[in-house]
């Protein structure tokens, strides 16, 4: 009954701790760790000790080893494939460190091992092969056979354990492969929709609910972001759309809110079809918008800002009645240069929209350019 329980809980309970350790170090941790070689030194050393430490309480016990492959499977499936790859050369390793401590390890026995760590990774190279299975039902299945079928093999090339033995802990070996992939499975969903959660909540604080442009909290991130770098230039395009309260006020709300969509849906696709890693795009007021250009001068910023003006007012806007309604807007353009940091090219931008406005709108002003 001890050995039982042992093989059904004990072990299982032992390898799910550090597969929850581990997954906790590669979210928290492991992105902190700059270098490829000290992040690996504290997965090669954590796993050699822990499976060591399985290993041998198992030999102890048993006169077998049993789980060995539980955080190989795990990686190989949860963690990406050449994760799971590097902890199964591992094994090998940590189990002929075990076995050698007994004085059981031989050429024949480490030539076993490594050939029972090839086999279980082709089996888990198989499993991948069925696109008709989801991740997770992979995952089981692999592990369900690995640990089954290794100690089995095991038994039968080294002689350790007897016949009727073998029946006695392929039970107990069963139902800790479910419990393990049981928890596994439960801890690393509940891991996925959390930060699933978080990236919604993340999304939400950021973009605006109306258009799905970054918001004015996005905008002032950004700029404490990007005011200490001094190694780009970046050009400020601030524009306003003119008379939206007319709009608002002749056909409601909701078409000025359908307006902004559309307008908005031009916007982006109009420049990040020509930036697309280059330009961030915020709604920053009602019917104000700021566009951030990376390394993108000021008078190629302008010129294509007024070709959006001129392609924008050709086809106008067509409201949800079939109405025509011509829309323009003010704009206002500024960069960063010796003269002015990006807080300066933002104030300048935006008193540039108000000269624009001032002026007639359906215009753009920019003071610094110089165009031919």
């Amino acid at each position: 009954m001890n050995e039982a329980f042992t093989l059904s809980f004990i072990i299982p309970i032992m390898n799910i701790c550090f597969l929850f350790c581990k997954f906790h170090f590669s979210k928290l941790y492991e992105a902190s760790i700059k270098h490829d070689v000290f992040r690996y030194a504290i997965v090669v050393i954590f796993f050699l000790v822990f499976n060591f430490v399985v290993a041998t309480f198992s030999l102890k016990c048993f006169q077998l080893i049993c789980f060995q492959y539980t955080v190989p499977v795990t990686s190989f499936f949860l963690d990406g494939r050449n994760h799971g790859y590097f902890i199964f050369l591992l094994v090998p390793i940590a189990l002929a460190l075990s076995l050698s401590v007994d004085k059981m390890l031989s050429s024949k026995v480490l030539l076993v091992l490594i050939a029972e760590a090839i086999g279980s990774l082709v089996f888990c190279e198989l499993m991948q092969l069925l696109t008709n299975l989801d991740v997770f039902s992979k995952y089981i299945i692999s592990m369900l056979m690995v640990n089954i079928i290794t100690p089995i093999e095991n038994q039968y090339k080294w002689n350790l354990v007897i016949n009727n033995q073998l029946v006695k802990v392929s039970l107990p070996i069963l139902i800790g492969s479910i419990l393990i992939t049981v928890s596994v499975c439960l801890y690393v969903t509940a891991l996925q929709r959390k930060e699933s959660l978080i990236k919604k909540l993340q999304y939400e604080t950021n973009h605006d609910n109306l258009t799905n442009l970054l918001n004015y909290r996005a905008f002032s991130n950004y700029i404490i972001k990007i005011s200490t770098d001094t190694s780009a230039v970046y050009t400020i395009l601030m524009l306003d759309l003119d008379n939206f309260k007319g709009i608002n006020d002749r056909f409601g709300h909701l078409e000025g809110n359908h307006l902004l969509e559309t307008f908005t849906a031009k916007l982006k696709h109009f420049f990040l079809d020509k930036y697309p890693t280059a330009v961030k795009i915020f709604r920053f007021g009602g019917e104000e918008f700021c566009l951030v250009l990376k390394d993108v001068s000021i008078e190629e910023a302008y010129t294509q800002i007024w070709e959006f003006e001129e392609l924008l007012t050709a086809k106008g806007y067509s409201t949800t009645t079939g109405q025509q309604v011509k829309v323009s807007f003010s704009g206002g353009v500024a960069n960063t240069d010796q003269k002015a940091n990006i807080h300066e090219a933002i104030r300048n931008a935006d008193a540039a929209v108000y000269l624009a406005k001032n002026n007639g709108r359906a215009q753009i002003i920019c003071p610094d350019c110089v165009i031919d």
